[in-house]
């Protein structure tokens, strides 16, 4: 008797490590199969999201530049800008910021004084970039977007 309690004894001790280590890797796998299943629902969140095409960004991954780059922007813009000679004689000058948003196709729109200097520079800054080539567009996930962007255009 005493020898078959030790034997049922050591069958439990065996059952219950085998039911531990069972519990373990059951615990386990739900673990993993939890997360996979999160992750696959950010996912399919992220990637249903309607783009509605009337949202402007204001960071998009790549940012609407001007054709050429910033170099050329400054000689289109000291080509182009008009500085009133009796406001320069008058010693006025100033900072403008201009905010408009270069649509999907490279156009300028929305064209707005958004820190103004002097009404009469802040008029001349909208005209000059009202008269810019149309910019290559912005965009997010390699799909063209509708970008916001603010240029200061300085008179001095």
């Amino acid at each position: 008797m005493n020898k078959f309690c030790r034997n049922s004894n050591l069958i439990n001790l065996d059952q219950r490590k085998t039911n531990l280590s069972m519990k373990k890797i059951v615990a386990l796998l739900a673990i993993f199969l939890i997360s996979m299943s999160v992750q696959g629902a950010e996912e399919t969140l992220i990637s249903n999201l309607p783009q509605d095409s009337s949202m402007v960004y204001d960071f998009p991954e790549k940012m609407a530049q001007f054709p050429g780059g910033a170099d050329a922007m400054d000689m289109f813009i000291r080509k182009n800008i008009n500085y009133p000679q009796r406001l320069k004689d008058a010693g006025i000058t100033g900072k403008v910021y201009i905010q408009f948003v270069v649509e999907k196709d490279g156009k300028i729109t929305n064209v707005t004084v958004r820190r103004g200097a002097n009404p009469e520079l802040d008029k001349e800054a909208l005209l000059l970039v009202k008269k810019m080539p149309d910019w290559v567009p912005g965009s997010v996930r390699g799909k063209k977007v509708r970008v916001k962007q603010t240029l200061p255009i300085v008179f001095s």
